[in-house]
């Protein structure tokens, strides 16, 4: 049963915004700007609007997005945070849930019928029962531990209270303390009134609009006596609104309990109550059936692991494992705890070398953690067989450390086999198993006393003291050093010390250290010593580091795949570069990737074993199968081709630069403020309507008078700095000036906008996002200009020039074991995917093109699973290289001339600078006809995504931006007397049909013509947009 398949209100509202499958929208929206647009609404609203396919008008989704906007402002100024903005998947779940409550509140029945209606018509989900009223009372969230659920639920709690704020009692329940410390403090700093229970009957009492915070242990049924546990019969009557983080386990007694306990909180009328875990899919499993119907229902917004692994978020995650079927034996377990002190030590030494390049990555220094899913249990004084194990786990991690650091020449010959890749280990293809491992360390061949040393602050025996100021601490360090090396954290001391210390053998007598301060609570402050973390008691409260860099797991449960998740997606969090959360691409230089990559490897193999099916859930386990790439035709155009270089040594953001004004950035400026009105027809069929008396009269220029242009200096000065432009001086008198004189283009309906709107201050919020829209031209024309001077021409060297190419000229071809038979057809197949199509890859071959494979995208489950660097071409890609390889040898243009095409790798490739961004065109596409080469760069792509009118930045750079590219190229060329003539196009190739684009376009039926003079042409199957892009060769003789 997989549970994704399952979700009927996620895929319900989803299809409502014109997407049948999530990952459709997820390739759409993930990488897109975050922030407000000129026309007031968020660039993701944008690009929603402009979807075909949705069942929505697009006054719905501007009305969510404005609500959406409002608690991003909240979290914003209450958390004094000026540069946060949504990430994609938070505003649509955001979104989903506005379009939920407007829909409960105005017509329940109708929602209700329309949900049973989707679920019936797909077989899908027969297991569920149809919907009721009472479904309707709980929405749930599926998201990933790190992509910020703890924010969501504070804009959730926003939400709910719009509509309804009349509730007896909100209650916040959590898995522990910790977490219900960490709440507390994020509900404080978003300024949402919240009290803990203390323990008392009278702490249970809270204020109109404050929430009680509560841990799910202390609840209980027929509570007998005193004591700080809660009778939910306290709350079963009342009206209650009712958040729950993380409230599963896993077992099937535990749900079974739980459930009923949060029925009796909710079953109060009109109650309500918001969900929130990560664990869905390891909870709600075949075992634990029951809980189906119930989630099926409630899971609102799917954005679980799998999802926040594929956009890139998140560290990437290595295992260190020796496949074996029954435990490691004793040499194999020091052989990979060897390996993972050594991934380690790498980490460190490339921290500490480059340091400073690290810093605009956010990367904190590396900490290797040893975890478990469970906790040393407490409230009696014997050991279960749990805490045994759990102990017997960390005397074997000591024990280890105790050999390394008194046996250095043993841990010698282990590094030495390991780099040499000779361990003896096999993986399934004949290769060591640490064959693509510590590629800095292979040229560094590093000394075990140095590992030692910088690892372990020192070598020799190893001292253990109980941190007495500290709860639960122990502090190992060397007898030769004065700091401490590692903290072990996994419960109360005294109850298992002495088995601790007979374990040891008696050497590790535990001492007291009364003056220390709590060493765990020192690891996030950058002078920590603190270099390892043992024990699991703080990982699975919550604790937030983001230093996590190595992970060896101890105790696992066979039952216990919701912990497992939890540990797993606390380490691999990540600040990421300007906070993005996101780690960088493959092809980024090896220190990175190190360092935005967990190690994780098993005290056993049945810890490792049960860890990696909980994951293989989530994210599919890849055998990487790399393609050399190979030259076509090298000899006839290396070092031939024209291609362009920039002087890297000049910095724009050094030269102080006014905001002026300047008419014609005015009037670059198109906010189209207008309502679109959907009419749907026959269900899915529907069409966009608006009205004819639409008018361009500037309504600023009438109620600038109620302009508070003190406020909008503040706020373009905030932001400017969440753009970055530090060196941009801006002042009063321009932009009033802007306001009051600019010729900006604005849309609206006759009478949208008057004196109400000017007084309540909503054309004060148009004003400032056309402020914004020309703060963001100007900057970018100012740039623009500064780094066209620099930009010049250089012949293209397939040597020279390697970021034109894949990396290492390889195509890595990432696909899941469970499909591993590709990779053997792949091996049989090899030489024809540099000759002619291949369905294997899939890949097409074309001749023109510099090098081969190129891979291109295919239907069906199996293949969006695979993973291919660089990426794929899309469909509308696919199609042009087909018409193009088609049109090369039919039509008879190219006879007597040399044809090359070249695809831009994104980011890596030919970049161009455009309103702040770069624009790397999708083809480059070279026509050498004696000594004149004509250079088109071609961007096919879907245009209805993004600003809809001719002032859209790609759209001006095609037809004037590359003019001047070309200018400044010939007169380089004439200058160095090259003999070379250039001629550059570029076109934006439009993937939707053109019936679909004229429609929305600009003010609505724009023709071919107007579309074909701002160089944007369609592509259709008599390929006559080819015929135009190529119509400024001469004619043949």
């Amino acid at each position: 049963m997989e549970l994704s398949k399952q979700l009927i209100l996620f895929r319900y509202i989803l299809r409502q915004f014109g997407y049948e499958e999530f990952e459709v929208l997820r390739e759409e929206f993930n990488n897109k700007e975050q922030g407000v647009s000129a026309t007031g609404y968020t660039y993701f609203a944008s690009l929603l609007i402009s979807n075909s396919d949705k069942l929505i008008d697009d006054r719905a989704i501007q009305g969510y997005d404005e609500a959406v906007q409002l608690y991003e402002k909240r979290l914003r100024e209450n958390r004094a945070e000026p540069f946060f903005s949504f990430k994609y998947y938070q505003w649509f779940a955001l979104l989903f849930t506005e379009y939920f409550f407007d829909k409960y509140h105005n017509n329940k029945d109708l929602l209700i019928n329309a949900l049973n209606e989707y679920l019936e018509a797909d077989s899908n989900f027969r297991e569920v029962e149809k919907f009721t009223e009472n479904d309707l009372k709980k929405l749930a969230y599926w998201m990933a531990t790190g992509c910020g659920k703890t924010l969501l639920m504070h804009c959730n709690y926003w939400q709910i209270t719009r509509y309804n704020k009349n509730w007896e009692n909100i209650i916040l329940i959590t898995p522990n303390e910790g977490l219900s410390r960490q709440h507390y403090e994020s509900l404080t700093e978003s300024g949402i009134p919240a009290k803990l229970y203390s323990g008392s009957e009278e702490s249970l009492k809270t204020k109109e609009g404050e929430i009680l915070i509560l841990e799910i242990t202390k609840l209980v049924k027929n509570k007998e006596g005193e004591g700080i546990s809660v009778d939910v019969d306290y709350f079963s009557e009342s009206r209650n609104l009712v958040f729950i983080d993380e409230g599963h386990k896993g077992s099937k007694s535990e749900e079974q309990t739980w459930k009923s306990l949060r029925e009796y909180l909710t079953r109060g009328k009109d109650s309500f109550t918001f969900e929130y875990s990560a664990t869905f899919g390891q909870v709600i499993t075949g075992k634990n059936k029951f809980l189906l119907n119930e989630y099926a229902k409630s899971i609102i917004f799917d954005y679980s692991y799998r999802h926040f692994y594929t956009d890139g978020y998140g560290k990437d995650f290595s295992v260190l494992n020796i496949d074996v079927k029954n435990e490691y034996s004793e040499d194999q377990n020091w052989l990979l705890l060897s390996a993972s002190l050594l991934g380690y030590y790498e980490q460190l030494e490339l921290f500490d070398r480059y340091h400073d390049k690290l810093r605009e990555y956010n990367i904190e220094k590396p900490l290797w953690v040893f975890v478990g899913s469970r906790v040393i249990s407490s409230g009696s004084n014997s050991l279960t067989a749990d805490d045994k194990l759990s102990i017997s786990d960390v005397t074997r991690i000591i024990g280890f450390f105790k050999k390394v650091l008194t046996e250095p020449a043993r841990l010698q010959l282990t590094i030495d086999d390991i780099l040499a890749e000779n361990t003896g280990f096999r993986d399934t293809n004949g290769d060591d198993i640490f064959k693509h491992r510590f590629e800095y360390l292979r040229s560094e061949k590093p000394r075990a006393e140095i590992v030692l040393g910088k690892v372990f602050c020192g070598i020799g025996n190893i001292e253990a003291w109980q941190i007495k100021q500290a709860e639960g601490e122990i502090g190992l360090k060397t007898r030769t050093s004065e700091n401490y090396f590692a903290v072990i954290n996994i419960g109360d001391v005294p109850k298992y010390a002495k088995t601790l210390e007979a374990d040891t053998g008696g050497d590790l007598a535990i001492q007291d250290d009364a003056f220390t301060r709590s060493l765990f609570q020192s690891i996030s402050g950058s002078d920590s010593s603190i270099k390892i973390l043992i024990g699991s008691k703080k990982f699975i409260e919550g604790w937030n580091s983001w230093r996590v860099s190595s992970m060896g797991l101890m105790n696992m449960g066979k039952s216990e795949g919701a912990q497992i998740i939890q540990l797993f997606g606390r380490g691999v969090r990540l600040k990421g570069k300007e906070l993005s959360l996101k780690r960088e691409e493959k092809a980024t230089d090896y220190y990175i990737r190190a360092l935005q990559t967990i190690f994780i490897m098993g005290l056993n193999a049945s810890y490792m074993n049960r860890f990696l099916s909980e994951i293989e859930k989530e994210v599919p386990d890849y055998s990487d199968f790399p393609i050399e790439i190979r030259m076509n035709n090298e000899e006839k155009w290396n070092g031939k081709l024209l291609s362009f270089k920039k002087d890297r040594e000049n910095e724009f953001k050094s030269c102080l630069i006014a905001l002026s004004f300047s008419p014609e950035i005015a009037k670059r400026i198109t906010v189209d403020l207008r309502n679109r009105i959907m009419v749907v027809e026959s269900g899915f069929n529907n069409q966009l309507t608006e009205d004819t008396e639409s008018y361009s009269e500037n309504f600023l220029h009438t109620y600038s008078g109620f302009i508070d242009f003190e406020n909008i200096l503040l706020e373009a000065n905030r932001y400017k700095l969440l753009k970055g432009y530090s060196n941009l001086l801006i002042f009063r008198e321009t932009l009033e000036q802007i306001i009051k004189e600019g010729n900006v283009t604005v849309y609206s309906h006759k009478g949208q906008f008057g004196l109400e709107d000017a007084i309540s201050g909503r054309i004060q919020g148009v004003a400032l996002n056309i402020i914004k829209e020309y703060i963001h031209k100007f900057y970018a024309d100012k740039e623009k200009r500064f780094l066209s001077e620099f930009l010049t021409y250089d012949m293209l060297d397939s040597e020279t020039h390697n970021e034109l190419f894949p990396s290492n000229h390889k195509m890595i071809v990432r696909v899941p074991k469970r499909h591993e038979s590709i990779i053997k057809e792949l091996k049989d197949n090899i030489c024809e995917v540099y000759n002619k199509d291949n369905k294997v890859l899939p890949s097409l071959h074309f001749d023109k093109h510099l090098y081969s494979p190129i891979a291109v995208i295919a239907e069906g489950k199996k293949y969006r699973e695979i993973k291919i660097v660089p990426p794929r071409l899309n469909e509308g890609e696919t199609t042009f290289i087909k018409h193009l390889r088609e049109f090369v040898t039919e039509s008879g243009i190219f006879n007597s001339r040399e044809v090359f095409i070249l695809r831009n790798l994104s980011l890596k490739g030919f970049g161009f600078f455009m309103e702040s961004s770069s624009f790397y065109p999708d083809f480059i596409i070279w026509v050498v006809d004696s000594v004149t080469q004509y250079i088109y760069f071609l961007d096919p792509k879907g245009i209805m995504l993004g600003e809809t009118n001719f002032n859209n930045p790609k759209v001006l750079w095609c037809r004037n931006d590359v003019k001047e590219l070309e200018q400044k190229i010939h007169a380089d060329l004439a200058n160095n007397n090259s003999g070379i003539m250039v001629n550059i196009s570029a076109y934006i190739l439009s993937i939707t049909p053109f019936g679909k684009v004229t429609k929305i376009w600009s003010d609505g039926g724009v023709t071919r013509e107007d579309f074909s003079r701002n160089r944007i042409l369609f592509i259709e199957t008599d390929k006559g947009y080819l015929k135009e892009i190529f119509s400024n060769l001469p004619a043949i003789d």
